[in-house]
């Protein structure tokens, strides 16, 4: 594996740790959850990004809707698991818009350079 992917698992598993043990410390009906403050933070990077939103709106918005429900499994059903499921998906769904805005900047400049040459 590359080291990228080793700090994404680090990342990933750190996330879950910190989860494990919020619930741990008999914490688990507050409303400070540091796994959906996580999924926020992914959220909210990418939002940032004129460059994703722009270029990878539909993806960003996938990613608002599923923060959306991780909000409402914690605060509605203090739903522990399907949470933390939905706040993988959220991460990942950041993740996914911030590299298809990176992907499309690429195939701009791609065609920029094709029709330079021509």
């Amino acid at each position: 594996m590359s080291w990228k992917t080793n700090l994404q698992h680090w990342k990933t598993n750190t996330v879950v740790i910190s989860f494990m043990a919020f619930l741990s410390a008999g914490c688990a009906t507050a409303v400070h959850n540091p796994a959906l403050e996580h999924a926020r933070s992914a959220y909210e990077r990418a939002r940032r990004d004129p460059e994703v939103v722009g270029r990878a709106g539909v993806a960003l918005e996938q990613a608002r809707l599923t923060l959306e429900k991780a909000e409402r499994a914690w605060v509605n059903d203090k739903d522990i698991v399907e949470t933390e499921h939905l706040v993988y998906l959220t991460v990942k769904r950041a993740e996914i818009a911030r590299v298809t805005a990176r992907r499309r900047i690429a195939a701009d400049e791609i065609q920029k350079l094709q029709n330079q040459r021509d």
